[in-house]
């Protein structure tokens, strides 16, 4: 989860929107490295808007992707473009100076979303493999649809609560809040995916139509996917613990730090929010 806390690394824009007018600037664009990442990430999330956008029109406009699953992966597209969108503008900009309240509210509303969803296409997955009779019954397109309103719902209200409650806090306290609940979103989500593919695949090693190329590839879709989701929430638990415990005390060589961090934070996210559509359709020639 992230909210785009960080140890003051954005300053050198010397921007005063409330006085002069709101002028749309880069955070980024000072050295030629500063460029080049710009480009880069904002080549990633380009690629992570199409692939996110394109499997949403082909699942709701192709009747044969009318399918349960299907519905979650699609679900998942929808949360996924718009993570991958507010992230890159926020954390890539300065638009959050219009109003930051709303801005970052979305944009972790939608973080969270996608986390979830992941969870959510999980559960379904491990549903129709291990219980494919009642899940004929009860998982329906429709039944996909109102589950994953009932995330964005559930994902909105915690995010207001948590904001709420650490913006009532001191520093300190909204510190530790955000770095618990981005270490509780970690360990549940990789627990998640993680036992529900292991009872899965326990599943399918007994059924004879599935063959072993089959499994293979479900093992390497799933590392990937978490490979990427562990390596982007570790980034953002140490940015968090970076703020909790240096921030506005901050060395000249440690802000080098922080701002690599940083750097590193942005690009494992775009990464993370625009991987699965790539992911899941390379995974067909494997």
């Amino acid at each position: 989860m992230d909210v785009n806390v960080t140890i003051n690394t954005h300053n050198e824009l010397g921007n005063d929107s409330t006085s002069k007018g709101f002028t749309l600037q880069l955070f980024y664009s000072k050295t030629t490295f500063q460029i080049t990442f710009t480009c880069v990430i904002f080549t990633i999330a380009f690629f992570g808007c199409i692939g996110n956008l394109a499997t949403i029109v082909k699942i709701v406009y192709d009747p044969k992707y009318h399918t349960p699953t299907f519905a979650a992966i699609g679900q998942l597209a929808l949360a996924d473009f718009l993570s991958v969108t507010f992230t890159t503008i926020v954390r890539m900009t300065n638009i959050s100076d219009i109003d930051r309240l709303p801005i970052v509210l979305l944009m972790t509303t939608s973080a969270l979303s996608s986390y979830s969803h992941v969870c959510f296409l999980s559960v379904v997955r491990y549903l129709i493999t291990v219980f494919p009779l009642q899940s004929r019954q009860h998982l329906t397109v429709t039944a996909m649809c109102l589950c994953s309103l009932t995330i964005w719902i559930s994902c909105g209200v915690f995010t207001a609560i948590l904001k709420y409650t650490a913006d009532t806090a001191g520093l300190i306290y909204m510190m530790t809040i955000y770095l618990i609940a981005n270490v509780f979103i970690l360990l549940i989500v990789c627990s998640i995916m993680t036992i529900l593919h292991v009872k899965k695949i326990r599943t399918l090693q007994n059924s004879l139509s599935v063959t072993d190329q089959s499994r293979r590839r479900m093992n390497i879709v799933v590392a990937m996917i978490l490979s990427i989701f562990v390596l982007y929430e570790l980034s953002v638990t140490a940015n968090f613990i970076m703020v909790l415990f240096f921030n506005q005390q901050v060395s000249n060589e440690l802000y080098y730090h922080v701002k690599n961090l940083d750097y590193f934070n942005i690009f494992t996210a775009c990464i993370n929010y625009s991987c699965n559509p790539y992911i899941l359709f390379f995974s067909q020639f494997i």
